[in-house]
């Protein structure tokens, strides 16, 4: 069966269960308890149908500098399209910033990176046409894909939302590229 309890939940609500709210690198980041994450701030939740729902998280959103300014899923651009665990498949670029110290104007780029092998069911159109909807809600209107797991031995991987919030407590390396 699972190893992390939480993967059972569905699309319904918890109200029992409330989210963390972390201090990491002087911002407040919450950590929703009704899904399960990667270590590459990824989260994933079991749908009612028995896919997954797969987004970037809060800590993820907030450190892209301002907005999102594009999503590209380079390799999957069509439902139906597979991926293997652990494999790049996108890409969220932040808008452009200035850098005064270096005298340059710099990007902040996220992989995106499969937590899980399976079929696309459906791409967030959303985010395409207005990306920054990750910005405002990462975790609910921000989803990026919809995906039919592979093997469900894929899931052991991921960890809880309470392993979660101690990674962010102690995050050392960013996850990020400056371009």
């Amino acid at each position: 069966m699972f190893k992390n309890l939480s993967m059972l939940k569905t699309d319904g609500t918890d109200a029992a269960q409330k989210d963390y709210l972390v201090q990491c690198e002087g911002k407040e980041v919450c950590v929703k308890t009704n899904r399960d994450y990667t270590k590459t701030h990824m989260w994933i939740k079991n749908t009612l149908e028995g896919n997954q729902k797969i987004g970037v998280t809060d800590y993820a959103q907030q450190h892209l500098r301002e907005k999102v300014g594009l999503v590209e899923i380079f390799k999957n651009p069509t439902v139906g399209e597979e991926f293997e665990v652990e494999e790049v498949f996108g890409t969220i670029y932040g808008r452009p910033c200035a850098n005064l110290d270096e005298m340059r104007c710099e990007y902040v780029a996220f992989d995106l990176i499969a937590p899980i092998s399976g079929k696309i069911v459906e791409i967030n159109r959303r985010i395409m046409e207005t990306p920054e909807v990750i910005n405002t809600s990462p975790y609910e209107e921000g989803w990026i894909v919809i995906i039919a797991p592979k093997a469900k031995s894929d899931l052991s991987q991921l960890i809880t939302a309470k392993a979660y919030k101690k990674l962010l407590e102690k995050q050392e390396k960013s996850p990020f590229r400056v371009l």
